[in-house]
């Protein structure tokens, strides 16, 4: 649910946000984790719960990424390394008042491991990095990244009336939330998807409910429905709009629902390979950095939300070279030392989460 609402008063508006999720049988649900953004649709919505095997289970269904940096040109491996790493130690001065290092020294093209040095007292520390990624998400907006770039140079009397909406899309059938969208050679496909944005004529009221409970019952909120197996649903932009390029040139934010089932048990299996891999004589400490900034500078909100899951469901790290496994969320600040039996928080939270560039409506009286 989206609300409208004065601070500390109860909404008297709300608007539903309708996304696909399936559920195999004998799966249940037992909670709901969403990042809310400042427009009101949710960064990213997921639901947590028990497996068939009765096994922590978790379902992202969908997930808007955010712009922290306007880049140009991919950042350089090494620049946004350094980048994730000078982060991680401003972090540790807000919330610890201490030094994590005294200075960096960049590793030459080439005679990497480790990806960085520091100076801690006299000693010359090697660090290798990482991002807490997900490939088959990150695939997916790297294919739905179309979307935006075939929306931007639309004419203003093709989408003008879509100014100051949200619209949610999914692909393929209708009971497989997991579709992707389609690649960049689709040409005819992404053009009818485009035709059927300019022909939709978005209702402010579809999705509209009084006060902050959903209905028992939905009626007459049916998503558009394309040729080519796409659904998409529109919902008012509340409170701001996005300060991003494709709302400048369109009015319009787009968000992809795709959804990603997750046990804890093969996440932190798949996390114990990764740092395998990075266990080298080389390298002291691995630095695996959540919601970072990928080389283009977007954020993958579902990752942060991934890795709060598996810390929801600890599991021991060890390795033969590395001396410490720091897992750092970059919305918040938070790190977690993974090496040893189970998770250790190094320290609180320092920031209240991610606080996307967007510009605040004004207030009508």
């Amino acid at each position: 649910m989206s609300q409208e609402a004065e601070p500390g008063n109860p909404p008297e508006q709300s608007h539903m946000i309708l996304l696909p999720i399936r559920l195999h049988e004998n799966r249940t649900v037992e909670g709901v984790n969403f990042v809310p953004s400042p427009w009101g649709a949710p960064l990213a919505m997921a639901m947590r719960g028990k497996d068939e095997d009765r096994q922590p289970w978790l379902a992202i269904a969908n997930e808007t990424p955010v712009s922290w940096l306007r880049v140009g040109a991919p950042i350089p491996k090494a620049e946004l390394e350094i980048l994730h790493l000078q982060r991680l130690a401003t972090d540790h001065r807000c919330s610890t008042g201490g030094e994590l290092y005294e200075a960096i020294d960049p590793v030459a093209p080439g005679e990497d491991p480790p990806d960085i040095y520091t100076h801690v007292a006299g000693n010359k520390i090697g660090w290798e990095l990482t991002a807490f990624s997900n490939s088959s998400r990150r695939y997916a907006q790297a294919l739905f990244f179309e979307v935006s770039k075939r929306l931007a140079p639309q004419q203003r009397h093709r989408i003008g009336h879509l100014t100051g909406y949200h619209i949610s899309m999914w692909f393929g059938a209708a009971d497989d939330p997991a579709g992707l969208p389609f690649k960049a050679n689709k040409q005819s496909a992404y053009e009818r998807l485009i035709d059927a944005l300019v022909t939709h004529r978005p209702d402010p009221d579809q999705f509209t409910v009084q006060g902050s409970q959903p209905p028992m019952q939905v009626t007459g909120a049916d998503p558009v429905r394309t040729p080519d197996d796409v659904n998409f649903m529109s919902i008012p932009l509340l409170g701001g709009a996005p300060a991003s390029g494709l709302f400048a040139m369109t009015g319009v934010s787009v968000g992809l629902a795709f959804q990603s089932d997750h046990v804890a048990p093969l996440e932190w299996a798949n996390l114990r390979k990764i740092v395998k891999r990075k266990d080298k004589p080389t390298n002291d400490r691995l630095l695996i950095s959540a919601g970072a900034p990928d080389a283009m500078g977007r954020c993958f909100v579902a990752e942060e939300v991934l890795a709060h899951f598996m810390l929801d469901n600890p599991e021991g790290i060890s390795a033969n070279h590395l001396s410490s496994v720091v897992l750092h969320f970059w919305s918040t600040g938070q790190a977690f030392e993974l090496m040893g039996s189970e998770p250790v928080e190094l320290w609180p939270a320092v920031y209240q989460g991610f606080n996307p560039m967007a510009h605040p409506f004004v207030l009508s009286l």
